[in-house]
This record gives C-alpha cells, sequence and structure tokens, in this order.
C-alpha cells in the first residue's frame, strides 16, 4: 500500500505543480456534485414526500423546492466553465508536463537501451500509458472525493434514520473490494501478455500505412499478404489470452455484479426496509423511500472506495514503468565531465574491443588504430564487419568493452559526452529527415545560424539547383504529412540535405557513412570535390562500399569479421593484391 500511494503521490505532485488552481477546483467539484446530489435527492424529495404524509402546507414544499432550484442554478455556472473550458485547456499541460519529462529522458538514455527487448517493451508501454495514467489518477480523485461525500452525508443520513441499514452497505463493501481487486490484477497480467503482440499488430498497421511502404507494398503483393498474416496471428494470440481468463472474469463479474450488488442490496435490503415501516412501523414510509433510493448513491460512494486502493494499485503497475523509465541512469551521462579541449587532435584507439550483449560475440575485436588531425580515413569492407559499430564508439554512442580511445590524449570517457560528440559532424546512412522546415532540418540545434550559412551548407552538398526551385525556401515544409504546402524530397534530395548538415556545423571531425548512396554519378562526383574543399583541416572518416568514394583517402582501413585486415593508401592495397584489391577489381570491372 505505501508504494502504491508513493506512486500517486508522484502523479499528485507532478499535476498540482503544473495546475495547482485546477487541480484544487477539481476536488471542489466533487464534494460540490455530490453535495447538491444529496441536497436534492435526500433533503428535498424527503421534505416534499414529509410534506405529503403529514398533510402539510403546499406552500412550505413549494418555498423549499423554490431554495433547492436558485442553489443549483448559482452553482452551474461555475460547473459549465470548468467542465467545458478549464478541463480542455488544463488536462494537455498535465499531459505535456510528463511527456516532457519522458522525451528529455529519452534522448538522455543509453543506446544500448534500444537493444534489450524487455527494457524496449517497458520503455513503449511507458510512453504508451503516459496520459492513460493521468486519466486514470484523475478519475480515482474525483472517485475518491465523491465517494467520501457519498458516505459523510448519507452516512451521517442512516446513522440518523436507521443505522442498522449501513451494515448492509458494508457488507457489499467488504465484497465489492475483494473482488475488484482479484480482477483489476487479473486484468493487469493480461495486459502485460498482449502487450507485445499489440505493438506487432501496430507495426504491422504502420506499414500499412505510411508513405514510406506504400511502393514497394504495391509491388509486392506478397509481403502485404505475409504482414496480414502476422498481423491476424498476433490478433489471434490476443483472442486466446483474453479467452484464458473469459471464464474467470464472467464469474468474478457476476459475483461482484449480482450476488455482491443486486441480490444484497437490492434483495436483503429492500426487504428489510418493508418489514421496518409496514410490519413494525419503526419508519415513516417517506424516509424508507430515501433510504431505499439512497442505497444506490451510498452502494456507489461505497464501490468507490472499494474499487479505490484495486485501481490505484492497477495504476500503480503503469505508473512503476514510467517512474522506472524516468529513474533509468544512463552509463554515458551526457552533460557530465571534463570539457574538451580546443582545436583538432589525435584520435586514438587502443586495443578497442566491443560487443553487444555478454552472450554476444564481439562485433570489434582489438581494433588499434592512431587519426592524425586532418588525415582523411576511409573504412570498407563487406556488411557486418563491424564498420558502423566503429563509428558509433568514436562517437561514444557506445563505451568500449575492451581498450579505449583517446582525444587530445585523455581517454574521451573524462569528456563530457555532449561537447565531444559536439565535435563531429555526421552523415549517418540512415539519417532521418524531420517534419519541419528545411532550415530545421539543416542545422538540427536549438540555436540558428545565419540563413547565408545555412544555404551555402546545402550548395555545398549539391543541393543548390533544386533550392532555387523552392518556392518557400528555407522555410519550406519538409514532408506533407503535417502541411498540404510541403515538399517530398527525392532519396538524392533528402541525402544532399542530410549531408549538409555536417558542412553547417563546421565541425573538427566528419564522419560520412555511406554518404553517397542515393547520388548519381555526377552529383557523387561534385560531392567528393565539395568534401575536399569543405574538409580542409579536419580529420574525415568515410565509410562507404562504393570505392569510387574512398580511393583519394590518405589511408584506407578494411575490417573484415571485427578485425583490421589490411591498412594502407588505396596504391599500397591494390599492390597487396588481398581483399580490397579483390573488391575494387569487382567494382572497377563493371566499367570497363
Amino acid at each position: 500500500m505505501k508504494h502504491v500511494l508513493k506512486n500517486q503521490l508522484f502523479l499528485w505532485r507532478l499535476c498540482f505543480k503544473t495546475c495547482p488552481g485546477y487541480m484544487i477546483y477539481f476536488l471542489y467539484d466533487g464534494f460540490r456534485y455530490q453535495g447538491i446530489i444529496f441536497l436534492e435527492h435526500v433533503l428535498g424529495i424527503r421534505y416534499v414526500l414529509h410534506c405529503a404524509e403529514y398533510q402539510e402546507p403546499f406552500w412550505k414544499a413549494f418555498a423549499f423546492i423554490g431554495v433547492i432550484l436558485l442553489i443549483n442554478m448559482i452553482q452551474i455556472i461555475p460547473d459549465g466553465y470548468f467542465i467545458h473550458g478549464w478541463s480542455f485547456r488544463a488536462k494537455p499541460k498535465l499531459y505535456r508536463a510528463l511527456k516532457e519529462q519522458m522525451f528529455e529522458k529519452a534522448s538522455q538514455i543509453d543506446l544500448s537501451c534500444y537493444d534489450d527487448p524487455e527494457y524496449y517493451n517497458d520503455f513503449v508501454l511507458a510512453v504508451a500509458e503516459a496520459e492513460g495514467s493521468i486519466d486514470r489518477f484523475l478519475a480515482m480523485c474525483n472517485m475518491m472525493v465523491q465517494g467520501l461525500t457519498i458516505i459523510f452525508t448519507t452516512g451521517i443520513f442512516y446513522l440518523m434514520t436507521d443505522a442498522i441499514g449501513i451494515l448492509f452497505v458494508l457488507a457489499s463493501f467488504v465484497l465489492r473490494f475483494v473482488f475488484a481487486r482479484i480482477l483489476n490484477k487479473l486484468n493487469y497480467k493480461v495486459r502485460l501478455k498482449v502487450n507485445p503482440l499489440e505493438r506487432k499488430r501496430n507495426y504491422v498497421s504502420r506499414v500499412f500505412y505510411l508513405n514510406d511502404y506504400a511502393k514497394e507494398l504495391r509491388l509486392h503483393p506478397q509481403v502485404g499478404d505475409a504482414l496480414e498474416k502476422e498481423f491476424c496471428e498476433a490478433d489471434d494470440a490476443i483472442i486466446e489470452e483474453q479467452k484464458k481468463v473469459a471464464r474467470k472474469r464472467s464469474i468474478l463479474g457476476f459475483v461482484n455484479g449480482y450476488l455482491v450488488g443486486d441480490f444484497i442490496m437490492d434483495g436483503l435490503y429492500i426487504t428489510y426496509l418493508v418489514f421496518q415501516a409496514a410490519v413494525l412501523h419503526t419508519i415513516d414510509y417517506s424516509n424508507a423511500v430515501i433510504l431505499f433510493n439512497r442505497t444506490g448513491s451510498l452502494r456507489r460512494g461505497m464501490s468507490n472506495i472499494a474499487e479505490l486502493f484495486p485501481k490505484a494499485q492497477e495504476n500503480s503497475l503503469y505508473i512503476d514503468k514510467i517512474r522506472a523509465f524516468l529513474a533509468y541512469e544512463p552509463k554515458i551521462k551526457r552533460m557530465e565531465g571534463e570539457p574538451v579541449p580546443e582545436g583538432n587532435a589525435p584520435l586514438v584507439l587502443e586495443n578497442v574491443s566491443f560487443r553487444y550483449k555478454e552472450d554476444m560475440e564481439e562485433t570489434l575485436k582489438d581494433i588499434s588504430l592512431k587519426v592524425q588531425p586532418g588525415e582523411h580515413i576511409a573504412i570498407v569492407g563487406y556488411n557486418g564487419a563491424g564498420k558502423t559499430t566503429l563509428i558509433k564508439l568514436l562517437m561514444r554512442l557506445y563505451d568500449p568493452t575492451g581498450g579505449k580511445i583517446t582525444y587530445h590524449g585523455e581517454d574521451i570517457k573524462e569528456f563530457s559526452p555532449y561537447e565531444y560528440r559536439h565535435r563531429f559532424g555526421v552523415v549517418f546512412q540512415d539519417y532521418q529527415m524531420y517534419g519541419a522546415t528545411l532550415r530545421e532540418n539543416v542545422v538540427m540545434d536549438r540555436i540558428a545560424g545565419s540563413d547565408e550559412k545555412v544555404v551555402s551548407a546545402l550548395e555545398r552538398a549539391g543541393f543548390g539547383e533544386r533550392f532555387n526551385t523552392l518556392p518557400d525556401k528555407l522555410d519550406t515544409q519538409v514532408t506533407t504529412e503535417f502541411d498540404k504546402k510541403g515538399v517530398n524530397f527525392s532519396g538524392g534530395e533528402s541525402q544532399k540535405v542530410a549531408i549538409s548538415r555536417a558542412f553547417f556545423k563546421d565541425a573538427d571531425i566528419l564522419i560520412m557513412d555511406e554518404p553517397s548512396s542515393a547520388l548519381d554519378p555526377i552529383a557523387e562526383y561534385e560531392l567528393n570535390k565539395a568534401m575536399e574543399s569543405a574538409a580542409q583541416g579536419k580529420t574525415v572518416f568515410y565509410i562507404s562500399h562504393r570505392l569510387s568514394t574512398t580511393r583519394d583517402a590518405d589511408r584506407i582501413i578494411l575490417l573484415e569479421d571485427g578485425r583490421i585486415a589490411e591498412e594502407g593508401t588505396h596504391a599500397e592495397l591494390l599492390a597487396q593484391n588481398g581483399k580490397y584489391a579483390e573488391m575494387w577489381n569487382v567494382q572497377a570491372g563493371r566499367y570497363k
């Protein structure tokens, strides 16, 4: 219980800090709502029935009803503003407050977290349930206030009118508490089991509606058939999981709904009231009617309180995922460490090894390499040789599992990762285009540069001719997902925009991971010329399967099976007549 309460307090502090006025009125609204109902449905109806039963003057009943209507009319004004205005503004703020924390954490967690399916499942569940957790928490707050208000007001009425009737309600309360808790635990277990299956269904859904896959699905309809089959299999598995608990749910629902509710309250209690009023004459008929009518409200109030902890317990299980995600301490802390000395410097790898998981084979094995400032290094090799992994280690997206990497003579682990990574201008092979302006897609930072610098970077990347055709120039919206005037650039055009990011950053170290994979030969030639001028005095790493891009490098490193198999200039490696020469001859042969 202590842990469950801590989790709810976590959300309360978040919500109260974000919208204190809204949260206070939110609690008051639950009390006000049930208070007005008690005034109308208990005191008002009881007084009118009492007047009729004992032949009181009509004006008394009429005056009492008038007072109640006046009170109701006065409180409707702030209530309408709260429901139709304030709530629509406050809830998005509450969602944003939690999501901003989660987005910030997501940008800090180690890249290795994405390689762990269990962690990634929890990560996805935490993000998916963030808004739902707040909604459930607010609903529970409302339940609690309304339940306590009902119990307090109606409880006093029962004690003053017929205290024995409370025993029937208490019996229903205890039993509902027990069965609701069992049912909520069951629902949560099912939710955990179906979560990976729902992720698969959502993935298939994205494939069918995202533009990225539209062409291939039409050219290869069998792929769509296979995915549809996987969707159906996941759907069947979800149905199967639900079937496993269907009987148990039905039994629990029947016991909780009928035996605990209808039988005790609508059967036993009404018999008791009729006996008290008609046989023993210990209760007025007007009080008997109100007591019976109010049992439903009192039962709901008791049910609210009875279900409060099981619901809080269920919500707590989701909040656990959120808090665990927010509490995760990255091994590589982005903003901690020493500042990086000014200027470029040698980048040295000393016996570097790396494996993604302890039970996996090493991806890189005993790599030793010294790169001088301004040196242009080409890293080549077949798929799976470890080229991209090596680059990730250089940028400290991962830490080596063996050996070390130094820059300015210091282990890069000593530097602030944020400052250290700022020294790199990178074009990833799997670069992404964002649904933002062209300017933002180039700058990729909160601090914008001058428009002249952005345009210069685009021109050096070979995008100048296409840029001149854009009516909105740097304000052009990339992709049409959010703006019908947006532009969907071709693969080669998008790659040029991605390359312009590295030119704009003006970093000491440039990393080009397959920079010309989507470019035609002329564009590739122009890019190589642009790189020669842009990379003067900079350390450059090229990763490419197209050896025409790497032949002019100062040094070529050929990786094979995670090791450096060959090293030298283009001419030296051709003279060795080894793996590099074999790769070169295969590619060069296409042009002979």
